[in-house]
């Protein structure tokens, strides 16, 4: 049952986003999903601190996207649509801002933007 999961997902590969980018379990996790061929991962956080992890721990982490919360280059556009998701809270842009510097937000917003169809965070 597995390995027909498998093969579904590579016939059409998913993205999942990782909230905690420089964690070695995760960087374990990003390594073998790319390898694999059928889940496209995304490791949030510092790029120079995922690849110094990465190195330290010895996982290939090539084939992973890296998107760093404070420089994406599409965060006006998150900012503005986490305000309106958020409006009746009275949410402004600079909380917004402010609370999308924080990875679990920053990554589920991904999923709602179709940037990625998962998340794993914790």
């Amino acid at each position: 049952m597995f390995e027909l999961m498998i093969d579904k997902l590579r016939k059409d590969p998913k993205t999942i986003v990782f909230t905690e980018g420089s964690d070695p379990r995760i960087l374990e996790a990003a390594s073998r999903l790319a390898s694999g061929n059928f889940l496209r991962p995304i490791l949030l956080g510092d790029p120079d601190e995922i690849y110094a992890a990465a190195k330290e721990t010895g996982f290939a982490i090539g084939d992973c996207e890296l998107i760093n919360p404070l420089t994406y280059d599409r965060l006006d556009e998150m900012i503005d649509l986490f305000c309106e998701l958020r409006k009746k809270k009275g949410v402004t842009p600079e909380e917004a801002r402010g609370m999308l510097s924080k990875s679990n937000y920053f990554g589920t917003m991904l999923v709602k933007m179709g940037v990625a169809d998962a998340l794993l965070g914790g």
